[in-house]
This record gives structure tokens, C-alpha cells and sequence, in this order.
């Protein structure tokens, strides 16, 4: 291979980052010779990592430009502070010049190259119910597909840069996006009176099944917008709000069921769980939960899912709540105090019948020295959910007894399960039809409590 630019680009684009000395021996030139064509190349290649760390990599184009696309934090009073540049690379993947980090990185990352892109910026994806209304309304504009499960990192870039402005947890990528923040500061509409709450929410609800509503992408498949109202004592007025049908079918009565019990379960589960709140208008139920991303009106909070952290940091072949964070706390990046906060978690998610502990499902505060728990959310008994074509079932829960290493942690998590499952069965806002299954599985807990 000839020593000249073009054959520097043919070598580097199929290759990735590639060391000096490679480059040469690859060239058949000196490296001398090769230090000259990076130079005369330009920005059409990046640098990163120190001496013999250091590589070289040919940067991608996007639709005929090279992207370089600044990453933000929004800190809890609302500044936004540089965390560092995002360069895609050929053949896949990416240079992140940190400048600011704000998140853990693996060894492997230590100079910046990534595979994909950092992983906290996965969580930004649009996902579930408000992602898919937020690609349905961007999506055309930009020229992506409609179904963001559709989106390579270069089309997830374009989407953030130009409307990501309001999605979960602390992170902007794109000046775009900085600029439509900063804006929305100063027009931001008042948070809802506790008079205005109800009604507004109905409307919100029927915008939202419209597809009209653009919002976060937060994910899960649930229904729900985002909204901000005011309420007392209230760390911030941002929520969530899922909601249930308004019919009397009995899938729409199931989806109120259950919209109760993750509320109870936030209760039974105390400052461990996200702030929730239940209201019913209109004969929809609409459980509200204070985001935990947000601090007061303009404030944020980084956030990372378990499963972005385990493809980032651990490296799990699975997303186990308790395996991961085992993991995570194994390589110093989570509390073994956290770790096992994760373990009883999911052992009460398995004790009140949740059969959708994902990994999206579990989420951890961040910044460059670590990862911290967060409130517990989206914990209800999923195994009620109704099935794809709307039928209802109420398989009776059979709590498996535990293992001599697991009894410590049973006997302190089954009671908090008990308590669900009996608040339930005398819950009216439950109906008469679901009540006494609940009833049924505080016995089947009871009893293996007693077996324990």
C-alpha cells in the first residue's frame, strides 16, 4: 500500500483506531512518514490517548458532513456546563473528548474510543409509549424512520442534537438541543393549580392516544405524558403521569387495578420509592410520580438505567438486577449497601408478582466517581397485566420459599410484600373482582413466611 492520503483513508476506514506504529508498518513507511499524512489529513481524522495508548481514527461522515457533537449537563440549578465533544469514527463508534466527565467510564474507554456511543446516551433513545409519539412527530422532518427502534447512533444523534432538549435525566447532546432548553426557560409555563390538575390531565391523556403530544421519551409501554403541577411539598413540580382507559371494560378495570397497586407498592416500599400520587377524573385513573431527574423548576439529575450501566460498565450477559449490581459494586463503581438496596428490590418485585423487572426498569444517579441508587419505580404486578389481545387472567401467586443465603434478606423484604398484598385487599379504589385475589396471594405469602 502506497504512503498517501487516500491510502491512509482506505486503511483507517475499515479498521477503526489503529496505533502509529501500525499505520506505518501497514503504509510500508516510516513512521515519520505517517505522522506527515495524519497532520496533512486534518480534521478528517482524530487523535486520542496518550504515547503508546495513543490511536488514530478516520471520522464518519453523516449525509456528506463530519459531526462533531457537543455534549451538555444541566446541573440542579439549571446551568448547562460542557461535558465534551462527540466524534463518530469509521467503521462504527466514536471518539469522546471529555473535557467534564460526568459519568463512570470502563477501563477501555479511559481515552475516549467507544463501540457504539457513551452509554448514558442510549437512555436518551426514544422508547416505549412517548418515545414512539416523539419519533411520529420529529421522525418525518428529520428524514429518520418512524419507529425509533429503526435509528442508528448517527440518526439518534440527529434526533437529540435537534429535539432533545427534555428527555430523562441530565445530558443534551447538540447545540440545538442547548438552545431549545435554554429558550423553553424563559416561556416555561406555570406549573398546574391543584384545581386545574384533573382536568388538565384528561386533556393531556386524550393528546397523548392522539400521538399529538411530543414530551419525553421516557420508556416503558404504559400510557402516559409528562406534565408539571403544583403539589405541597413537592421537590419538583415534574412528573410522570401514566393513566388508564376510560371505558368499564374489564382491561381498562384491570389497568385501574393495577395503576392502584403500583401506587401501594410505592408506599410500601417508603422513601425507598418515588413520590406517587393517585387521582381519578373523567373515569380514568392517573397515577402521578415525581420525576427524581428533575430538582425544582429548571433542575436536573444525572440518571442511568441498569441496563445502559451493565453494557457500559459490567458487561453482564444478562440484565439481573442483583447480578449486576454485584457486578457494579465488585469493580467499585456502586455501594455494597446499593447492591444490596438492588437485591431486595427485586426480591419484592418477585414477591408482589412483577414480571417486568427489565433493565430499564431500575436506574442509578451518576457522576464520574460512581453510580448511586435511585428511587424504585414501575413496581406493580405486571403478571395481572392483560394480555396482548385484551384478555384478563389472575394466575394465583406462588412465592418460592428461599435458600439458606437468601432467608436473611426474605424475612426482611417478605413483610413489606405481606403488607402490599393485604393494603390491596382492602383497597375500594381495587375492584371487587381483583380484591380477593389479593386477599388469596397475602395468604400464599403468609404461609410461606411461616415456612421460611
Amino acid at each position: 500500500m502506497s504512503a498517501d492520503l487516500p491510502s491512509l483513508e482506505r486503511l483507517l476506514r475499515p479498521r477503526g483506531p489503529l496505533g502509529l506504529a501500525d499505520i506505518a508498518a501497514a503504509l510500508g513507511c516510516s513512521t515519520k512518514t505517517a505522522q506527515r499524512l495524519i497532520a496533512t489529513a486534518g480534521d478528517a481524522v482524530v487523535a486520542a490517548g496518550q504515547t503508546r495508548r495513543r490511536r488514530i481514527a478516520w471520522r464518519r461522515e453523516f449525509r456528506g458532513q463530519r459531526v462533531e457533537t457537543p455534549v451538555y449537563r444541566i446541573d440542579t440549578d439549571g446551568r448547562p456546563q460542557a461535558v465534551g465533544l462527540l466524534r463518530p469514527i469509521w467503521p462504527q463508534g466514536c471518539q469522546f473528548d471529555a473535557s467534564a466527565p460526568a459519568w463512570p467510564s470502563a477501563d477501555e474507554a479511559r481515552d475516549g474510543w467507544h463501540d457504539g456511543l457513551p452509554y448514558p446516551l442510549y437512555d436518551l433513545r426514544p422508547q416505549g409509549f412517548l418515545g414512539r409519539a416523539f419519533a411520529r412527530r420529529h421522525a418525518p422532518g428529520l428524514g429518520l424512520p418512524p419507529d425509533p427502534r429503526d435509528w442508528d447512533d448517527d440518526a439518534l444523534l440527529l434526533g437529540l442534537n435537534h429535539f432533545g432538549d427534555d428527555l430523562p435525566g441530565e445530558l443534551l447532546a447538540g447545540d440545538t438541543a442547548l438552545r431549545r432548553f435554554l429558550d423553553a426557560r424563559l416561556a416555561l409555563t406555570p406549573p398546574l393549580s391543584a384545581a386545574d390538575t384533573p382536568g388538565a390531565y384528561a386533556a393531556l391523556a386524550a393528546q397523548a392516544l392522539d400521538g399529538a403530544l411530543p414530551g419525553s421519551s421516557a420508556g416503558g409501554e404504559f400510557p402516559k405524558f409528562t406534565a408539571t403541577r403544583e403539589l405541597p411539598g413537592m421537590a419538583t413540580p415534574h412528573c410522570v403521569v401514566k393513566f388508564s382507559g376510560a371505558d368499564d371494560s374489564a382491561t381498562v378495570q384491570r389497568w385501574r387495578d393495577l395503576l392502584v397497586c403500583e401506587q401501594l407498592a410505592a408506599q410500601a416500599l417508603g422513601d425507598d420509592a418515588a413520590r406517587t400520587r393517585l387521582l381519578a377524573h373523567e373515569g380514568r385513573h392517573f397515577l402521578e410520580s415525581e420525576r427524581f431527574d428533575r430538582v425544582g423548576l429548571h433542575g436536573r439529575r444525572g440518571v442511568v438505567s441498569l441496563e445502559s450501566a451493565n453494557a457500559g460498565l459490567a458487561g453482564e450477559a444478562t440484565n439481573d438486577w442483583t447480578r449486576v449490581a454485584a457486578t457494579l459494586a465488585a469493580r467499585g463503581l456502586l455501594s455494597a449497601a446499593d447492591a444490596e438496596r438492588v437485591a431486595q428490590r427485586q426480591l419484592f418485585g418477585q414477591l408482589i408478582g412483577n414480571s417486568d423487572m427489565h433493565g430499564g426498569n431500575l436506574g442509578f444517579f451518576h457522576d464520574a466517581a460512581g453510580l448511586r441508587l435511585a428511587p424504585s419505580y414501575d413496581q406493580l404486578p405486571m403478571r395481572y397485566a392483560p394480555q396482548a389481545g385484551g384478555e384478563v387472567t389472575s394466575p394465583p401467586l406462588q412465592p418460592a420459599l428461599p435458600l439458606p443465603a437468601e432467608r436473611e434478606r426474605w424475612q426482611l423484604v417478605a413483610p413489606r410484600a405481606l403488607s402490599f398484598w393485604q393494603t390491596a385487599a382492602d383497597d375500594v379504589r381495587i375492584s371487587a373482582a381483583f380484591r380477593p385475589l389479593c386477599a388469596d396471594n397475602a395468604a400464599a405469602l403468609r404461609r410461606a413466611m411461616d415456612l421460611a
